[in-house]
């Protein structure tokens, strides 16, 4: 009878994660304010998924398709696929007269290489917007010959998956496919009949999670079944509910499900007062846009022809500006007109709840450019002074968005903790997603700290992430890549490039007397996933391309290969690719730098310029990256595309800049001479000091970016047999040191230490924690588990039981939940799973 009693709440509580038992508290100190600069930088900010676009002009055709690898924090895709369509890739004679060509599929070379563009924007930090089109030059007519085989496209790149398969960053994906341009006009399907059943094929083929964006808005009101003309009615997208009694009226939930994701993608942007026949009715279908795409993208590119704009007083500053607000204009393509820049922005062009004083006095193109978009602002920061260790931390700030827009994903959020290039990292239950345009934004957390935390000063970083493209998130099958998808607050000094974080101040970690067997740094308010899901990590061993020396780690003297005058040039590289990085005078008005690398009888000559251009002396520099700031020029250049492997040598590597605007004039130049590439591979992992009580095991792993790696587990300095696992959990002698050799498949290896696991001290132990049955310092299933036991099999679970993992007098004391002092019961048991079920938030 009781197992039919507590197997359907095991059940349920096995669905639940370990739930540290701590109450909110603060420091021990009062909050002190971080000293941050909280005045909004008058700054151009590109952060993921929103800003200016880097448009690609993909052109496909039957079995030639390119490989791109873009850089940009959007990158919106146009993707020509008219060689696939008979209305396209026809004859046109002497006289202009078309004749129909053929239909074709899109076929495996397409998909394969849509993929690997897709797998490079990943590494490159990018978020995409994709628009498939049948034509790129404004041709009649461009689609198949039947409008089936344009559902067949649809369909065949809905079973490819690549989108489904990237759907993290995939910001947006535009209906696009017929007429001139794939703006859905000028086609064979371009009546609002067939745009809307074009908006039901690819609402049916695009993964929920992503935004879809129509030419016009009459689409989107045929799709639903409501008339354009009341796009704006309320009751279309709330339930009208009246409250009995008092009358009061609630407006409740959308009445539209799961269509909010349906946005606009308007190419004609303040080029008339229809925006070139975009809108009918401008007051009303902006309203629309206001009221129902808080979830979905509103952006395109503005008209270019300013002289014709200039007859309306659309694009005027006065009204511009308020209807980007009212729009959320969350991209544009980078041809804002240039005449904002006679326009000075003052309080005059303000809207109310965002303080933009900080650009009264800059251009209107200025403050534009900047607020594309989402924008956070830091506006208040203060942590705890002093916390002991295994104490608890208070973080608590306010950040403004200023941006036109909210961001339309669900941003990560991070806490991470920092000391002399060594990090604790752990996930914020905090809904930036909510950060909405023109709000400011109270956070406020109490997190415990790992009893074994060094003292001292550590800092605080907050890291929100387009994607969970970082340490936690780890999936040992793929490389997670370098922390590209930060979002980087608009306050000056805050940005750290190499952890992809905004700093938040500092505080010092004092030593406690008593040590219990706390190792995790978690959230206290939040259940967290394992007790040891929080070990210390380090980013050392990882290269940015940011143009910066990103940490007094990053580039050391072992890495210089050489030095002349007032150059240098460096080298490290990893498992995939070789990184230089060179300092030289920063002299150039428009600087061009290039990398010239000699191996063997090849040449690779290779430079990027400041207007964006690229050269490359071979076909495909797919990967490759650049980037300058001040002095420090940075290139990543993949293996495969310089002949380059690890471990061997090369016959020269050059660095040298040249002055665009002053006939390409030399400003430095640095040689280095028979360059070995190092051998080396990048580890996440750092030394952790642990505490854990006697006769406790413990899973240690190391967290390496690179496939098909061997493992060889030591414990003090000795190889341990048969541990040459990934993962290796440590016996009854747990005391002393971990480490494990990590060999790469081309024979590079490295020793890292994991953890130096210690002792508790048994006298002088914190209080137990309640509902802490078996004493690791969580209240988790496993402490309902030795109740259980205990109770059904005291001679092998008891007090004195024969199994190691048997209850103890003090986990009795911390099991013992009900407070009657009347030993452990089964209600204890039932009230840990209460306790776990959040069914309850204290015990008695």
């Amino acid at each position: 009878m009781l197992k039919r009693i507590i197997s359907p709440i095991l059940t349920a509580a096995l669905l639940v994660t370990a739930v540290p038992f701590a109450e909110p508290v603060r420091g021990e100190e009062e909050l002190k304010d971080s000293g941050i600069n909280y005045t909004e930088a008058v700054e151009t900010i590109q952060n993921p998924g929103a800003g200016y676009t880097n448009t690609v002009w993909a052109v496909c055709k039957p079995n030639d398709t390119k490989v791109y690898s873009p850089t940009g924090s959007l990158v919106l895709f146009f993707i020509d696929i008219g060689a696939f369509s008979s209305g396209a890739n026809g004859t046109t004679d002497a006289e202009g007269n078309y004749t129909e060509g053929v239909d074709y599929d899109l076929d495996e070379n397409f998909f394969n290489a849509w993929r690997q563009t897709l797998d490079n924007c990943r590494k490159n930090g990018c978020m995409v917007g994709l628009r498939f089109r049948y034509d790129a030059n404004g041709k009649e007519n461009p689609e198949p010959a039947t409008f089936d085989k344009v559902l067949e496209h649809i369909q065949q790149i809905k079973a490819s998956k690549i989108i489904t398969d990237n759907k993290d960053i995939i910001a947006f994906v535009e209906t696009g496919f017929v007429g001139k341009w794939g703006e859905q006009h000028g086609g064979k399907y371009t009546t609002v009949d067939y745009k809307a059943k074009l908006l039901e094929a690819m609402y049916q083929a695009i993964p929920e999670s992503i935004p879809i964006t129509v030419r016009t808005p009459d689409t989107f009101a045929k799709f639903v079944g409501i008339d354009r003309s009341e796009l704006d009615k309320p009751e279309y997208y709330y339930r009208i509910m009246t409250v009995e009694n008092t009358g009061e009226v609630i407006n409740e939930k959308p009445f539209l499900p799961n269509y909010d994701r349906i946005g606009l993608y308007n190419d004609g942007y303040m080029g008339s007062d229809t925006d070139l026949g975009t809108y009918e009715n401008r007051e009303i279908e902006t309203n629309w846009l206001n009221h129902f795409t808080e979830n979905t993208y509103f952006g395109g590119e503005f008209s270019g022809d300013i002289k014709y704009a200039k007859q309306f007083d659309t694009y005027l500053p006065e009204n511009a500006i308020p209807e980007m607000y009212k729009t959320r204009l969350s991209y544009i393509n980078g041809n804002i007109f240039q005449m904002y820049k006679e326009y000075t922005y003052g309080e005059d062009y303000d809207v109310n709840g965002a303080d933009n004083s900080a650009y009264y006095g800059q251009s209107v193109f200025q403050f534009i450019r900047d607020h594309i978009g989402y924008r956070f602002v830091l506006r208040k920061a203060e942590n705890s002074e002093k916390v002991k260790q295994g104490g608890q931390l208070v973080t608590s700030f306010d950040v403004e968005n200023t941006g036109f827009a909210n961001p339309v994903f669900s941003p990560w959020s991070y806490l991470i903790l920092e000391k002399d290039g060594k990090f604790y990292e752990k996930s914020i239950p905090m809904d930036v997603h909510g950060w909405k345009s023109c709000k400011t934004s109270k956070n406020s957390f109490t997190w415990q700290l790992p009893d074994g935390i060094e003292t001292g000063k550590w800092n605080i970083y907050l890291r929100i992430s387009a994607i969970a493209d970082r340490c936690e998130n780890y999936d040992y099958q793929k490389d997670i890549g370098l922390p590209n998808y930060g979002i980087r607050l608009a306050n000056e000094g805050v940005w750290d490039s190499k952890l992809g974080a905004n700093y938040l101040g500092s505080f010092e970690v004092t030593a406690s007397e008593e040590h219990g067997t706390n190792n995790m740094l978690y959230c206290s308010s939040v259940p967290t996933l394992s007790k040891f899901d929080t070990f210390l990590m380090t980013l050392d061993d990882f290269t940015f391309v940011d143009g910066e020396k990103s940490s007094p780690r990053e580039w050391q003297e072992k890495d210089l290969i050489a030095k002349k005058d007032n150059c240098s040039l460096s080298v490290r590289a990893d498992s995939e690719a070789a990184y230089f990085m060179a300092e030289m005078p920063d002299d150039a008005k428009e600087p061009v730098y290039n990398i010239d690398v000699r191996n063997g009888d090849e040449r690779y000559w290779l430079y990027y310029s400041s207007d964006g251009f690229v050269y490359f002396s071979h076909d495909s520099y797919a990967g490759c990256q650049c980037k300058w700031n001040g002095n420090v020029v940075e290139f990543r250049i993949p293996f495969e595309i310089m002949g380059l492997k690890a471990g061997e040598e090369v016959s020269s590597v050059q660095v040298f800049l040249q002055d665009s605007a002053n006939d390409w004039n030399l400003m430095g130049d640095i040689t280095a001479a028979n360059v070995k590439i190092p051998d080396d591979f990048p580890i996440y992992t750092a030394e952790t000091p642990i505490y854990l009580r006697k006769n406790t095991s413990i899973i240690l792993r190391s967290k390496c970016a690179v496939p098909d790696i061997t493992y060889q587990w030591y414990h003090n300095g000795e190889p341990i047999d048969g541990a040459t696992a990934m993962m290796y959990r440590t016996n009854e002698d747990t005391k002393g040191n971990y480490s494990v050799k990590i060999t790469a498949p081309n024979g590079a290896a490295k020793m890292v230490s994991v953890v130096n696991v210690l002792d508790p001290d048994e006298e002088n132990q914190k209080d137990g924690v309640k509902g802490d049955a078996n004493c690791d310092g969580m209240v988790d299933m496993s402490d309902v588990v030795l109740i259980m036991q205990s109770l059904s099999n005291p001679d092998k679970y008891g007090e004195n039981g024969t199994e190691k993992s048997h209850i103890t007098t003090k986990g009795i004391d911390n099991g013992d939940v009900s407070g009657d002092n009347d030993g452990l019961t089964v209600g204890d048991a039932l009230e840990v799973q209460k306790y776990l079920l959040g069914l309850i938030k204290t015990f008695n």
